[in-house]
């Protein structure tokens, strides 16, 4: 049996856009509920949480953080249960996660060495990103509310032995669900 070249590049061609088409995956998630609240993240829809200046002397070693900085997640105009209480949970999803799990630095230009570390609550724990989607933190409307709000931190954190100054920037997506 005689194949021409001509076959093989239409064979190629045909399987080709399948081969693509398999290594590219979009997810799409969402949610129908009978629950409606209105979000906002320290009083914003499009909100910027503005860190404080940390001073590379704070990152002496692989994991030292900053100070951490408070954002809070609130909820207005929910639909009332006059008798249970009501729980939400965020789910947050990093642009660009590092290994460690935090918000790699994309600043152009900006300091190295370093990245933004998300935490569950004041004080609380990393939010490890580095596996997609994850939830943090459990929102609560008290029984016949119609808001709550919920306070997460956001911090830098050193992710090399040494750090260089210069900008940070990061970004995460986020949806707010209801349980």
């Amino acid at each position: 049996m005689k194949v021409s070249i001509k076959s093989l590049l239409a064979l190629a061609i045909i399987a080709a856009p399948g081969f693509a088409a398999a290594a590219n995956t979009i997810v799409f998630k969402g949610e129908v509920t009978d629950q409606t609240c209105v979000v906002a993240i320290d009083g914003s829809a499009n909100p910027t949480v503005l860190l404080d200046s940390a001073p590379v002397s704070d990152f002496a070693a692989v994991n030292d953080t900053s100070t951490p900085t408070p954002f809070t997640v609130s909820l207005t105009g929910c639909t009332v249960d006059a008798a249970n209480p009501q729980n939400f949970t965020t789910e947050f999803l990093a642009n660009n996660a590092t290994a460690s799990g935090n918000m790699l630095n994309t600043a152009a230009g900006g300091a190295t060495g370093v990245a933004l570390q998300l935490l569950d609550a004041v004080g609380g724990a990393q939010v490890d990103l580095s596996a997609g989607a994850v939830e943090a933190g459990t929102i609560v409307l008290p029984a016949g509310d119609t808001s709550t709000s919920y306070r997460y931190e956001v911090q830098y954190v050193s992710e090399a032995a040494a750090v260089t100054p210069g900008a940070v920037e990061s970004a995460v997506t986020y949806a707010v669900r209801y349980e």
